[in-house]
């Protein structure tokens, strides 16, 4: 198979040495504990006219730091009992757009929720304090300190959203799983991480992984963090110190799902391939795993295809 990255053979046995501080878990799970003890403060405000076969919810949560996070909810018009649900996040720069985008889950038998994105184009707002400049767009800020790093609180805000689509009374809290393409396959990867109540996990063709090969090999919004490294070369180790923090390939050996179900294009030039593997070759040996390979496809991954096929995958595996 052709590649923009190492032939598909390298790439399958690809498992690069972790990032990993010494204080990872520490960090993390300090994060967790004082996210649960923000409350979610969540809304739900029915919409009555946007699918008439569906309920159709605009929902609000408090983010770690008071951010008010947005999102939509939909559920089947009747709900004889709980049912499972997909929690879904969204690519770099976009917003929640519309509900109907979801409507394909519904009539996969699932509840379904998308997540706004902090700051980047939804009606989601963002809050920074950080210590040091940035380059033009997001990952670039708080870049020096994890503590102050945008995805920090963009993280716990997916484990947040877990938390208020399991408030809801029909949906069943034993089956969500997470899903997303390219950033959001990155937050699908950390939600599973980091939340014990998601079971299964689909990320497409997912961002911010291996940061050290990625940045030397791809194009596209990593370049934010290239060009803030030319500007302060001094700054290189330190900044990798903290994206460590954020890096799925040591992430995602905290989780605890059931199941995961990758995809990855093989001429993707922004998210390139050995990153995916990199997360994929790290996931925990209990996983039940797949990866939908597609030799000439690039950042679109599979397409419609895909689609498919993980409407399906989901109802195989959250049954």
């Amino acid at each position: 198979m052709a590649s923009v990255d190492w032939p598909y053979e390298q790439l399958v046995k690809y498992t690069p040495e972790l990032t990993v501080q010494e204080d990872f878990d520490i960090f993390w799970d300090e994060q967790l504990w004082r996210s649960a003890e923000v409350p979610l403060n969540a809304a739900f405000t029915e919409v009555t006219d946007a699918l008439p076969l569906a309920h159709v919810y605009d929902v609000a949560f408090d983010g770690v730091d008071g951010v008010r996070v947005h999102g939509w909810l939909l559920t089947p018009f009747q709900v004889a009992q709980p049912l499972p649900a997909v929690v879904q996040f969204i690519g770099y720069t976009g917003g929640r757009d519309y509900p109907h985008q979801l409507a394909a889950h519904v009539l996969n038998g699932f509840c379904a929720f998308i997540m706004d994105s902090r700051g980047q184009g939804g009606d989601t707002g963002w809050r920074m304090e950080s210590t040091y400049g940035a380059e033009r767009g997001f990952i670039t800020h708080g870049i020096l300190s994890p503590s102050e790093y945008y995805y920090r609180a963009f993280y716990l805000d997916t484990v947040r959203a877990v938390e208020v689509v399991a408030l809801r009374p029909e949906v069943d809290g034993g089956r969500i799983a997470a899903i997303g393409g390219s950033q959001g396959g990155a937050l699908t990867i950390a939600c599973a991480s980091l939340s014990r109540r998601v079971r299964a996990m689909a990320p497409d063709v997912p961002w911010l992984s291996h940061f050290r090969r990625a940045l030397d090999i791809s194009v596209g919004p990593y370049e934010e963090i290239i060009n803030f490294m030319k500007r302060f070369p001094e700054q290189i180790e330190p900044a990798f110190r903290t994206l460590s923090y954020f890096d799925n390939m040591n992430l995602v050996r905290r989780t605890r799902v059931k199941a995961a179900y990758y995809s990855v294009g093989l001429w993707d030039a922004i998210c390139p391939p050995s990153t995916v593997y990199a997360s994929y070759n790290h996931l925990p040996e209990h996983v039940e795993r797949n990866i939908e390979v597609y030799p000439y496809n690039g950042h679109e991954g599979g397409g419609s295809l895909h689609q498919q096929r993980k409407l399906a995958w989901l109802r195989r595996t959250m049954a």
